[in-house]
């Protein structure tokens, strides 16, 4: 049963993409996404509260899965990261296009925090530390913005190493 809501959920996150490539995302109705997918507007709503919820929950699901992979790797999550938009760099664009990459940075908290943790791993939880882990996420979808705008030259592995170097100054 949880792998038909999670198919179900592939469905409407690739139908929302898909129509987000065909028109504006503002002018994206829940009926729209729900045709489009194949679900009942009611199986919509079982799943999702917004169009924005689907994005939010699409893309907390891959940070996770990120780090659940890494097992406790910092470079190996970072690699990971940048394999995953390379792969799907249309969405960065798509999401830049319709402002909504706020939507996807935020999603990204759990990972970030990840990897935070992974390279201070003697540092206390205050008010600093989170501050911290909001300008290395910043700075995270910088480096891949650039990256991406860039043709990603560089291989995942080297982004990766790349970055560490880069949030270790």
């Amino acid at each position: 049963m949880a792998q038909d809501k999670e198919a179900t959920k592939d469905c409407i996150f690739s139908a929302l993409i898909a129509l987000m490539e065909q028109k504006e995302y503002k002018y994206i109705t829940v009926t729209d996404i729900a045709r489009k997918s194949g679900v009942s507007r009611m199986t919509y709503y079982r799943a999702y509260s917004s169009k924005e919820d689907i994005l939010v929950q699409h893309f907390r699901k891959i940070a996770k899965q990120m780090v659940t992979r890494a097992e406790g790797d910092v470079s190996q999550a970072l690699a990971g990261f940048y394999t995953y938009f390379q792969k799907y760099d249309n969405l960065t664009a798509i999401f830049a296009q319709s402002d909504l990459m706020h939507l996807v940075v935020e999603s990204f908290s759990e990972f970030t925090d990840f990897l935070y943790d992974g390279l201070h791993p003697d540092s206390a939880k205050t008010a600093e530390t989170g501050y911290a882990t909001c300008y290395e996420t910043g700075g995270l979808f910088s480096i891949l913005t650039g990256w991406l705008a860039g043709g990603a030259k560089e291989s995942p592995a080297e982004m990766s190493d790349i970055t560490l170097r880069i949030m270790k100054k």
